[in-house]
């Protein structure tokens, strides 16, 4: 046989091969027809060396990049168990397009990938998918329930390498509009011999004060025989910290018409609220005891303000137009996690054409998050729930040239401390089995089959508030201050008993509640395949496949609730409290309490056991009737064709990919729905087919310059919250939400252009295009529908003893009632276009010491237009045409950016790093509501890291991450900016040593 590395000239032959499967990905078009299941077929996993330093990790993952026939970024362990970052999503922050999105205390969780956010990147462990949930604050969503991967739940050093693959192949496993990101565990044969390595570090907290432990340990082993050779390896790390988090959050911003207004004042033209004999309302009182106060001067410049909200409302009401922040509150969150986490591999290779691989993993994050609230709650309350915002008059107010509510004063404030505990965990099993089996030496057979599960159990998620009812003198400001307000609740709040915890009064007057929740999702996803390669000649290998896949998403949510209870004789509110202090170190801003009286949920529970979810406690029996139950069944089938070359063109060396791919899904899904007192099984089904060309070309300029192009068509499978078919009913206003199982993915046509030049030994520069025409997009709207025609029993009208069948009294809504449908739809997608550049420069052309110094650097420019459908139809126009607004991707960040100095010789390692993203849309409103977008502030991270090679076996390490202390805010509004989140964590400082052998 010839060289592999020798290239013939392109023969017309090959030519005619090449050209029939682009002509085949060129017609290929999407078609509905009976579907199942996808998967991929791998090329043969290559294998990897471990190298020793950051350095040469460096070298080793621009080699892997080099040889790549797509555009490839690649991250690879400095050492046995040590990865460049803590946190893998911190390492892949590093990655060009690649940006960071964090969670509750500051720990990255997910990425987003040239302005693509989780949901369109599929990530992949050991060459499976693999899928993990956690939980969240409740303003970042409470829980992650999607396809998107959080990376928080795995420790680095678990890990050998990190491939992002920005670049569709035929031989790929399909699902991913970003990226796919291929994580991989070690393996026995990755090491010459015998290897065994232990760390162990401590880490420190500036806000937290918590000093918390970090331990790894890996051991493998390799054993040649008479039946070949035979390695096994074991991994495992474990680590415990504590975040706190501190800060401010709206909850929302309302406009003053919302809930019913302000208490007018004394004499008011229109008197608001109107009398009310059961409320207390007089000319003189907006309820019981809570005088008319309102400040006519403050109250007329409040209301007079107006918004027609994007042209949707003909007669704006007074007051439309001034925003105020729903539940203005202070926030300390203390979050305690563990992560445990363990790999196996065990391998056999009976000949050097043989090789079978067992790959097993799994994890457990284990969390408890405590979150203590101050607010003032009566901003956000009506008077039919709660008395609220109608009994609270305007003393002073002042707005900005902006138009934004700065500064506010007020009497007959709901002022309310809040204690909550979530209590969840994640665990993730997955073993995958694989081989490769050289059949002659030029037909080569591999397969693969595993299983992955990934479990979010929440148990407990308990809230408790005591209120303190119509307080006087409340105030927030705003002015010297736009992230962290200064606040005067009116009352002595570090006092418990200003506080009440005791049944709702007869005319509304609340004085706390309690809510439950139960939760559990589970993600399941299955893959066999099989894949031959067959070398037709030195330049030439044909590859084929089939892969079946089959997802599985399950998800129940189940609540309880209820008002405040009598406490029981002798219990005082200071016996259930406890005090925050501290508070506010580092946030900013002035006027922010240092402590308050808190609830202690833990002397609560112990009063009232709220968490039996039982009848000796009214309020705490799980509503089972109202609960969330349903689940999604993806069933994938794929195969592929592709032929990799090898060939010179002009004398000029090409290599490369093209193919295509077929995948057919069926989509199964169901919800459990209220039908009038009973639980009934909703179902939903979908399928589809797709044909998915790809080529991937690199072409050698020079023998430093490299110039490759992609092209390729792919998709993203929509979410599983929104293929199940659960749905919430108003029959009052006749409205309902529901899941849509008839979405068709998200697909898009993609097309890369990189160039790259290898100026000198592990140095390399690089600039890139790309271009993604996403032809559909999936959004939230609300529509217009006849209430028969969405697929739900007519019995979930049936309430109150009312009928849909001609008697009286006659239900709300009938089934040929046309309701409001609040849903998720296809839609028009948009182009999404940008740039990379790329810096690896070792400054080996140095004298001395100076050599061993050298500069990571990347820069990425995004930008896409997406029409957003924000009303369905304008009421104002005679046609009622559609409200729509043209923005950027949600998540997507225009500019991002990366720079690291590194330092290393044979015993000192130091480096520092910068990454930076600009600001992004969190989600685009459309002015309908008052606001246009809620954003995310730009962000820059410092981190650093340095070592000490005490011995070849010992290193020494100390680390700094997030040393600027970077705040994390949301904004809403793009003219008024109101700060709608404003936090920050803290900086850690780790030490550790790490002895290997």
């Amino acid at each position: 046989m010839q060289n592999r590395n020798h290239r013939s000239p392109l023969k017309p032959s090959v030519l005619a091969v090449i050209g029939v499967l682009a002509a085949i990905g060129a017609q290929a078009q999407e078609t509905t027809a009976p579907a199942t299941t996808t998967t991929e077929a791998n090329s043969a996993e290559e294998q990897v060396v471990v190298v020793s330093g950051f350095r040469a990790s460096l070298n080793s993952a621009l080699n892997t990049k080099r040889a790549s026939d797509g555009i490839v970024d690649v991250i690879k362990a400095e050492d046995i168990a040590k990865f460049p970052d803590a946190n893998l999503a911190e390492s892949l922050q590093r990655v060009p397009g690649v940006s960071l999105t964090r969670g509750d205390g500051g720990e990255g969780k997910q990425i987003t990938v040239r302005g693509l956010n989780a949901g369109f990147t599929r990530v992949r462990i050991n060459g499976i998918e693999g899928v993990t949930a956690t939980g969240a604050s409740d303003i970042n969503g409470s829980t992650n329930r999607g396809r998107g991967f959080d990376f928080s739940v795995f420790a680095s050093e678990l890990f050998n390498s990190l491939e992002v693959r920005k670049t569709s192949e035929a031989a790929v496993e399909e699902g991913s509009l970003g990226a796919t990101v291929d994580l991989r565990t070690g393996r026995p044969f990755d090491f010459k011999g015998r290897t065994f390595s232990i760390g162990a570090q401590g880490m420190h907290n500036s806000v937290s004060k918590t000093r918390d432990p970090r331990v790894t340990a890996l051991y493998s082993d390799r054993w040649k025989t008479s039946y070949g050779q035979f390695g096994a390896l074991i991994s495992g790390a474990y680590s415990k910290r504590t975040a706190q988090e501190e800060g401010y959050e709206a909850v929302e911003l309302l406009s003053a018409s919302n809930d019913g207004g302000f208490c007018s004042p004394l004499g008011a033209g229109v008197q608001n609220p109107a009398n009310n004999t059961v409320k207390g309302v007089t000319a003189a009182s907006c309820g019981f005891g809570v005088p008319r106060t309102s400040n006519p001067t403050a109250y007329n410049d409040v209301m007079g303000r107006t918004d027609n909200y994007g042209g949707t409302v003909a007669n704006p009401l007074p007051g439309s137009g001034a925003f105020a922040p729903r539940i203005p509150r202070f926030r300390r969150s203390l979050t305690e996690y563990e992560r445990t986490g363990l790999t196996g591999a065990l391998q056999w290779r009976p000949s050097s054409a043989t090789e079978l691989n067992l790959d097993l993993m799994g994890g457990k994050f284990n969390n408890k998050r405590y979150d203590n609230y101050i607010s003032a709650i009566s901003f956000g309350r009506s008077m039919g729930q709660s008395n609220g915002k109608p009994q609270t008059s305007i003393v002073d107010a002042h707005f900005n040239d902006n138009g934004s509510w700065d500064y506010g004063r007020f009497n007959a404030v709901d002022i309310r401390t809040e204690g909550l505990l979530d209590v969840y965990s994640t665990t993730f099993k997955q073993y995958v089995l694989s081989g490769r089996h050289d059949v002659t030496d030029r037909l080569k057979l591999d397969f693969l089959s595993g299983r992955s599960r990934s479990d979010l159990d929440e148990p407990q998620r308990t809230t408790v508030q005591f209120d303190s009812p119509n307080a006087n003198g409340y105030s927030f400001d705003f002015r010297n201050n736009r992230n962290v307000p200064s606040i005067n609740f009116g009352i002595d709040v570090t006092n418990p008993n200003n506080f009440s915890f005791a049944p709702q009064e007869a005319d509304g007057t609340f004085h706390g509640q309690f809510v439950g929740r139960y939760l559990h999702t589970r993600n399941t996803l299955k893959t066999n395949q099989v894949t031959a390669a067959y070398e037709a000649s030195d330049n030439l290998t044909l590859r084929t496949g089939l892969s079946r896949r089959n997802n599985s998403w399950t998800n129940v949510e189940i609540g309880s609730g209820g008002n405040g209870l009598t406490l029981p004789a002798g219990v005082t509110m200071d016996a259930i409290s406890r005090q925050i202090s501290g508070f506010g170190k580092g946030l900013g801003g002035s006027g922010v309490p240092g402590s308050w009286a808190a609830v202690d949920l833990d002397k609560f529970l112990s009063v009232y056991n709220i968490e039996c979810h039982c009848a000796a406690v009214p309020g705490s029996e799980y509503n089972y009737l109202n609960q969330a139950n349903r689940g999604v069944e993806e069933k994938i089938d794929a195969a592929f064709l592709m032929a990799d070359f090898n060939y010179d063109l002009f004398n000029i060396p090409l290599r490369g990919n093209v193919g295509i791919r077929h995948a057919r899904t069926e989509m199964n899904s169901f919800a459990l729905v209220n039908a009038n007192g009973a639980l009934e099984r909703v179902r939903g089904r979908n399928r589809y087919n797709d044909y998915l060309p790809a080529l991937n070309v690199s072409a050698t300029l020079h023998k430093d310059v490299m110039l490759r192009f992609s092209a390729g068509k792919t998709l993203a499978r929509p979410e599983y919250t929104d293929l199940a078919p659960s749905s919430t009913l108003n029959t009052q206003v006749q409205t309902v939400t529901i899941g849509n199982p008839n979405l068709s993915p998200i697909r898009a046509k993609t097309f890369d252009l990189q160039a790259e030049w290898y100026y000198d030994k592990n140095a390399m520069v690089s600039v890139g295009a790309f271009h993604k025409k996403i032809g559909t997009f999936i959004q939230g709207v609300s529509d217009r529908a006849v209430f028969s025609s969405l697929g739900l029993p007519e019995s979930v009208l049936l309430g109150g003893g009312c009928s849909i069948t001609g008697g009286t009294p006659a239900c709300a809504t009938l089934p040929n009632t046309t309701v409001v449908v609040n849903r998720q739809v296809n839609t028009p997608g948009g182009p999404l276009t940008g740039y990379e550049f790329n810096l690896q420069a070792p400054f080996s052309f140095l004298p001395g010491i100076w050599s061993n110094f050298g500069l990571l650097a990347n820069y990425t420019y995004v930008d896409s237009k997406i029409t957003y459908i924000t009303r369905v139809d304008n009421p104002n126009t005679p046609a009622n045409e559609q409200l729509t607004k043209r923005a950027n991707f949600t998540g997507l960040s225009p500019k991002a950016h990366n720079l690291t100095l590194f330092y290393e010789d044979k015993k000192f390692s130091a480096r520092v790093s910068a990454a930076h993203r600009s600001a992004y849309l969190l989600n685009v409103l459309g002015d309908v509501q008052g606001h246009d977008f809620t954003t995310v502030d730009g962000s820059t991270n410092v981190d650093f890291s340095m070592s000490y090679n005490l011995t070849p076996q010992l290193r020494l390490s100390f680390e700094g991450q997030n040393l600027n202390d970077t705040p994390l805010r949301y904004g809403r509004d793009s003219q008024r900016n109101d700060t709608l989140l404003y936090v920050h964590s803290g900086r850690t400082f780790v030490v550790g040593m790490n002895y290997k052998y």
